[in-house]
């Protein structure tokens, strides 16, 4: 099973990846852009365009080159990586945002219910930040 976590800082778009078995995979997708994925936990084998696959161990790093389909499949239980994309607006050029539930500065001085009273969803009157946010949700899926 995959679970992941978006992080955003600048220009810096991060994903967190868990598969919790091995076997367990990442489907084929294709990027628009090269990225690079840190494995931090675990061991990987990836697939290139129905090609054999490559093994890779932790701790290293995996260049994804753009337009090509990939897929990764865990070899070990509880493999764990990170995917470090730059952020780009939809016309493809670099973006800066910044993700406030990853800032604790961001919320100094807030009071405790912070977070828990912000319903963000279908809010026509969001912050041009959480518009951003939320094309990204949808553009990493």
């Amino acid at each position: 099973m995959l679970r992941e976590e978006l992080g955003f800082v600048g220009n810096i778009w991060v994903r967190q990846n868990y598969l919790e078995k091995a076997g367990d995979k990442v489907g084929g997708h294709i990027h628009y852009f090269d990225h690079v994925s840190l494995l931090a936990k675990g061991s990987v084998e990836v697939r290139i365009d129905g090609q054999e696959p490559h093994t890779f161990h932790a701790p290293t790093f995996i260049v994804i080159r753009k337009q090509h389909r990939h897929e990764i499949t865990a070899l070990e239980d509880d493999t764990s990586w990170y995917c470090v994309f730059a952020v780009r607006d939809i016309d493809g050029n670099l973006s800066d945002i910044v993700n406030p539930e990853n800032d604790p500065w961001f919320t100094f001085g807030a009071d405790d219910n912070f977070w828990a009273n912000r319903d963000l969803s279908n809010n026509p009157s969001m912050t041009d930040h959480e518009q951003n946010m939320a094309k990204l949700r949808e553009w990493s899926k």
